[in-house]
């Protein structure tokens, strides 16, 4: 009798542990760039499917206000991991918030600039002439310099007209300008929510490469907790593959968080985001992987537009050590 007892309190005891491990998850919290679009979709999906918690992270995902704000938020420390991109990493960094990317998950850019069709701005030199809705100060004006050059615009004959980032879809509409500058998963549907139909060039395209959305974290992090990293990661690919085979089911996660999110508009952002997801240089690579050459070609038009002040090279600004 002793020695039963002895051993069902053995079982006991391996069973109260098993269950308490199960249940020691680690607190993250990820913020991303801006409001639910069909690219953030993966990450909600991701939860649902328990890929998260298979890793042993109890994941919260908030919305966020920017890029800009999200990198001061992982700086600070206010949050484990953001959704930047790689333009953003690059200059807060060098601006001395204590971020880097862990997972280069779209390696080519969304920005654009997005036309009403009835404008007839097919290509580069059709924006001479024009008018082009945009934001003083934000990365996508002060880029926009590169895609004139590079395409020899004449940049005497391209009129900008500033509003806030709010406002650029209705100006586009109300005709007040042409174009606007903006990115390929975004305002297009909201030209063609209101009837109309609308043409794009992507930056990628005409003449302004550049890093598209990474996953970043506070340096003491990478420096102090690889193994998160490491399993947030892992989760993170899960997810993003799922989505690719279910994009649907990955847009459904997010609307049971945000129901007023419109699903066919969501699962095509969907659509063009997972497009973004290789540049030339990363295919073939696990996703998640960045390339050197990328980085540092955007660091040299980030410095050349931006007067960006740095003598590094893209390598230091990110890292592959958690996607290997």
């Amino acid at each position: 009798m002793k020695k039963r007892n002895v051993l069902l309190a053995a079982i006991l005891a391996c069973a109260t542990l098993g269950a308490s491990s199960a249940w020691a998850l680690d607190d993250v919290s990820l913020r991303l760039n801006w409001q639910i679009l069909g690219m953030h979709t993966p990450f909600y999906y991701g939860v649902e499917k328990g890929f998260y918690k298979e890793e042993g992270i109890d994941l919260k995902i908030s919305e966020g206000r920017g890029g800009g704000t999200t990198a001061q938020a992982i700086g600070a420390k206010s949050d484990t991991f953001g959704f930047v991109d790689g333009g953003t990493v690059v200059v807060s960094a060098v601006r001395g918030v204590p971020i880097k990317t862990v997972m280069s998950l779209m390696n080519k850019g969304i920005f654009a600039i997005v036309a009403r069709e009835d404008a007839g701005i097919n290509k580069p030199k059709d924006l001479e002439g024009k008018q082009i809705a945009a934001t003083a100060g934000d990365a996508l004006t002060q880029l926009l310099p590169a895609v004139i050059k590079f395409n020899k615009l004449d940049r005497d004959k391209i009129k900008i007209v500033n509003v806030d980032a709010a406002s650029k879809v209705i100006t586009v509409l109300e005709k007040r300008a042409d174009a606007l500058l903006g990115s390929v998963d975004a305002q297009s549907f909201d030209m063609a929510a209101k009837g109309v139909k609308s043409t794009m060039l992507p930056y990628d395209e005409i003449g302004a490469p550049l890093v598209g959305l990474t996953v970043v974290a506070n340096d003491d992090t990478i420096k102090s907790n690889p193994d998160l990293i490491k399993r947030f990661v892992r989760a993170t690919r899960k997810s993003y593959q799922a989505a690719m085979t279910d994009p649907y089911a990955a847009v459904d996660a997010a609307r049971k968080i945000k129901p007023e999110i419109n699903r066919e508009v969501s699962k095509q952002q969907l659509d063009i985001s997972l497009a973004h997801l290789d540049s030339v240089n990363t295919k073939g690579k696990t996703m998640g992987w960045g390339s050197v050459k990328d980085w540092s070609e955007m660091v040299a038009l980030l410095k050349e537009y931006q007067n960006l002040q740095t003598d590094k090279d893209g390598s230091a600004f990110f890292t592959n050590a958690f996607v290997q």
